[in-house]
């Protein structure tokens, strides 16, 4: 038995302005009933009921917001296409070929107990794993199945429960509603997988751009490995007979400019090879080619180191350097060569930037939590906040007509930024104008060593 279908009335030019609708019963009265309900267009009380109705339930404005795009048809028509079925099966097949001939159903409403078929639980099942954005309605007066299970088995799909007898006008109603709800979810699809397909997209172009940005990186870093190789090598010569030369270890030199000239030559050697080493470990850094070689050091022996090293830099200015070692020896699980190198940046800067004949001071301590914070203390020139935020930005000087006569490569701050992020710590710059500079390393608790 084929379904048999009524013709539509009144039909719009758009198929979205037809709601299409299944009826299964086995009761050729209650066929009837369906026949009366969806059997014309309503230009004027089906409509106005209509609109009555979404008033009611959304508001006074609810007809004049609802917008066309989301299946609602103006006051000028209420158009429905009814395919009835007697039994389940039919249904099932009725909704296939609706599918196969893209005209879907928007709702279906379906009997329960409809022998010899199948009933209409397993009929509303099936029809959803065939059209999963079918509304179904299920209408019964007597039912074997009892209401939880009848949800239960149609958990998934859009499903509706109603007892008979049922109004004609309420039925109307609830097919255009749920006919205007599906219109709405189909737009929202066809918009989330235009999104979809937008992200997909600029995620592409993402991936390139930073696949590229990667590539170019890696051969940033290659690159400079490879010069700093290039240029290293002939450096080593000319600082080692420079050398050689100003401390006349073959004999004495005649002329004492010679010594004077291979000094100068000796001294630019060794600043050229300081700016190139600078260059190649932020280049490794940046591309991610430093480990961490870490022990047990003390914090008051590596600072102590730097001082070493510095003291004759902070002499030709008359700048003291004061550290006070801890009453208990604080030791860091750390690379304790990287340490060193971030404390050597951190007094080295405070020495170029501080006045002849001030003070600078290196303070340790400790916070609840357990952190260990390492301070160098200047009464230097100082700098602004924003100067302060672009200290930290490699290759960058900060500009004044003090600063502009520091030679370096403006890496100092930057690779002791990103080594302390190694260490899983942190670097801090609290400066003013002409009130000095006080740059802060933080160790985390965890770098602390146990006893």
């Amino acid at each position: 038995m084929q379904p048999e279908r009524r013709p539509t009335v009144a039909l719009q030019e758009s198929r979205r302005d037809v709601c299409r609708v299944l009826v299964v019963d086995d009761e050729p009265a209650i066929l009837e009933d369906y026949r009366q309900a969806f059997a014309a267009s309503l230009p004027d009380a089906g409509a106005q009921t209509y609109s009555d109705l979404a008033s009611e339930l959304f508001g006074a404005d609810a007809d004049k917001t609802t917008p066309v795009s989301a299946g609602h048809v103006g006051q000028s028509a209420i158009s429905f296409d009814l395919v009835v079925c007697g039994q389940g099966d039919e249904a099932v097949d009725a909704v296939r070929r609706a599918q196969l001939d893209q005209n879907p159903f928007s709702v279906a409403f379906i009997d329960v107990r409809m022998p010899p078929g199948i009933d209409g639980v397993t009929a509303a099942a099936q029809m959803h794993a065939i059209d999963p954005t079918l509304n179904t309605v299920i209408v019964t007066g007597y039912s074997d199945l009892p209401r939880k299970e009848i949800a239960a088995r149609l958990a998934s799909a859009n499903f509706f429960y109603f007892q008979k007898p049922f109004l004609a006008d309420e039925f109307m109603q609830l097919a255009w509603a749920l006919h205007a709800k599906r219109a709405m979810e189909s737009d929202y699809r066809r918009l989330n997988a235009s999104l979809q397909e937008e992200v997909e997209k600029r995620s592409g172009e993402v991936t390139v751009a930073l696949r590229k940005a990667l590539e170019g990186g890696r051969a940033k870093s290659a690159f400079l490995s490879n010069m700093s190789h290039e240029l290293r090598t002939p450096l080593n010569a000319i600082i080692g007979f420079s050398d050689i030369i100003q401390n006349q270890r073959f004999g004495e030199i005649g002329e004492a400019r010679y010594v004077t000239y291979a000094t100068d030559i000796n001294n630019s050697a060794q600043h050229l090879l300081h700016l190139i080493n600078d260059i190649l470990d932020y280049s490794k850094i940046e591309a991610g080619g430093v480990a961490l070689s870490e022990s047990i050091a003390d914090i008051d022996d590596m600072i102590a180191f730097a001082i070493r090293l510095l003291k004759l830099k902070a002499e030709q200015k008359r700048i003291e350097i004061r550290h006070a070692r801890q009453g208990v020896p604080l030791t860091l699980l750390c690379d304790e060569r990287r340490v060193k190198q971030v404390l050597l940046n951190l007094i080295l800067n405070a020495i170029k930037f501080s006045n002849s004949d001030s003070r600078i001071e290196i303070q340790v301590h400790r916070n609840d939590p357990g952190d260990v914070f390492v301070s160098v203390v200047d009464a230097g020139v100082g700098m602004t906040h924003h100067q302060a935020v672009l200290a930290l930005e490699p290759f960058t000087q900060v500009d004044g007509a003090f600063t502009r006569s520091q030679e370096g490569t403006g890496l100092g701050l930057p690779i002791s930024l990103a080594l302390m992020k190694l260490h899983g710590g942190d670097l801090y710059i609290d400066s003013a104008p002409k009130s000095g500079t006080k740059v802060t390393i933080r160790f985390p608790e965890a770098r602390v060593a146990r006893d």
